[in-house]
């Protein structure tokens, strides 16, 4: 081991929490004061103004009994930062403003926005909050400047975003009435000459369908892929295959008779859609808002909330 005066320096670090705590001490003069103005323990602003002194190599502060005073040091110190730290402040101020006031621009799918969204009232209270809809399967980058939320299926986990489950899916085998007025479902050999349509997020379920059907998976298949639920739909609707149609999305292709469903099997999703956005303005007043109006959207619906698996 190296002899302690040959150890390479390291340097302890420069952090707002120490610029803060030396500058509510020399302001106050006192530990105890600081941490009642900052809301921490006197042990806390004691380790924090070391931590500074540490790191800048000069004594800050004289401790006399329970008083405080700044040295000569920290007399020039306390100084020179005063006016940065208060643009600082100013500048978070005027940061978390624009952010309370800023537009935000919800993203959802088009199946859902056709759901749940294009409510008047919904909508009515999007206008008046600066709230703008923007119906695509198109991913928007949710770690912008730009304040987005999303509505995502199968939402994946980020440690910089804040994720919020608001509906359940479940599936059905479902088909143009055409197909299913032929269809044989608990027969392999009608299934190897089907074409499968599948979204993307939904390929792990057919293996999931075989089980449940008590059938082996059909090795002559031809899926035909789709990038969203709504073209799949469509696509299904035209007769171009059979679909693992969602509920409630197909509700209404169903009442209006473009789907026959092909057997009673209901599958519960393992993926559904949250409401995902940037952490800090998940914290904020408009974020919890505007979260909570659409789970109230998704809640009067009668659609099912229940968690997936």
């Amino acid at each position: 081991m190296k002899p302690e005066q040959d150890q390479p320096f390291k340097d302890p670090g420069l952090s707002w929490s120490q610029l803060r705590a030396f500058e509510a001490c020399a302001r106050l003069s006192s530990f105890n004061a600081a941490a009642a103005e900052l809301n921490l323990t006197a042990s806390a602003i004691r380790y924090q103004a070391g931590l500074l002194e540490g790191r800048i190599g000069v004594k800050l502060l004289d401790r006399q009994g329970g008083r405080l005073s700044l040295t000569s040091a920290g007399t020039a110190f306390a100084r020179q930062i005063s006016r940065p730290m208060r643009e600082l402040v100013r500048a978070c101020a005027d940061a978390g403003s624009s952010a309370a006031t800023a537009p935000i621009t919800l993203t959802a799918p088009p199946l859902f926005a056709r759901q749940f969204l294009f409510d008047r009232r919904f909508l009515r209270w999007c206008d008046d909050n600066q709230v703008r809809l923007d119906v695509t399967d198109a991913k928007r980058d949710l770690l912008t400047t730009d304040q987005i939320v999303a509505v995502r299926l199968d939402a994946e986990e980020d440690a910089d975003l804040a994720a919020t489950p608001i509906l359940g899916v479940e599936l059905v085998l479902a088909a143009a009435p055409s197909v299913a007025a032929l269809a044989r479902p608990s027969d392999p050999a009608w299934w190897a000459e089907q074409i499968l349509i599948s979204p993307s997020v939904s390929d792990n379920a057919w293996p999931w369908a075989w089980r449940v059907l008590k059938l082996p998976a059909p090795k002559t298949t031809r899926p035909l892929r789709f990038s969203s639920y709504a073209a799949a739909l469509e696509a299904a609707c035209a007769g171009h295959g059979v679909l693992l149609a969602p509920l409630p999305f197909s509700e209404r292709e169903f009442v209006a008779g473009r789907l026959s469903r092909l057997s009673d099997v209901r599958l519960s999703s393992r993926i559904g859609y949250s409401l995902v956005m940037r952490r800090e303005l998940a914290l904020l007043p408009r974020g919890r808002s505007l979260q909570r109006r659409v789970l109230s959207a998704v809640a009067k619906s009668g659609a099912p909330q229940t968690p997936w698996p």
